[in-house]
């Protein structure tokens, strides 16, 4: 899949979660937001298999990897990892709370916009790498020194 159409779908699955959950909770479709997530979550799986499969290649081309990168690369695992994490707490309040209340849609906007907004972010920042930005997050969420 070509970065941009990854990026495209990326979009896409935000814009239905942001438009969902901004509604009024009465008009609130939880299967909608829980779908979206789970998208989201897999794109967060694709980019960590792909710095896997970075660190493969590098190892199969005989490559050597300085300690800086293999620093890097391991954050940057650790950040889409933890991401997983983040996407469940998510899904609980989801899944736990079949009348999705305004304060239960205020929780779950805060917790996207404080745990997995800023990630999407990162990805789409062409200044810096994806390692770099997770090693930012890691310093940031206490992860790392």
């Amino acid at each position: 899949m070509k970065e941009e159409n990854f990026k495209k779908q990326i979009i896409s699955k935000v814009e239905i979660f942001l438009r969902e959950i901004t509604q009024k909770p009465a008009d609130v479709n939880s299967k909608t937001i829980f779908s979206s997530l789970n998208d989201l979550e897999y794109f967060f799986e694709i980019l960590t298999n792909y710095i896997q499969d970075e660190r493969l290649n590098l190892n199969l081309e005989g490559m050597e990897i300085t300690s800086q990168s293999k620093k890097r690369l391991d954050n940057a695992e650790r950040l889409f990892k933890f991401t997983r994490n983040e996407f469940s707490d998510i899904k609980t309040i989801i899944s736990e709370n079949t009348n999705l209340d305004q304060s239960r849609l205020d929780l779950i906007k805060d917790k996207f916009q404080s745990y997995i907004y800023p990630k999407l972010l990162w990805i789409f920042d062409e200044e810096d790498s994806i390692e770099l930005t997770a090693l930012k997050h890691l310093y940031d969420l206490g992860e790392i020194d």
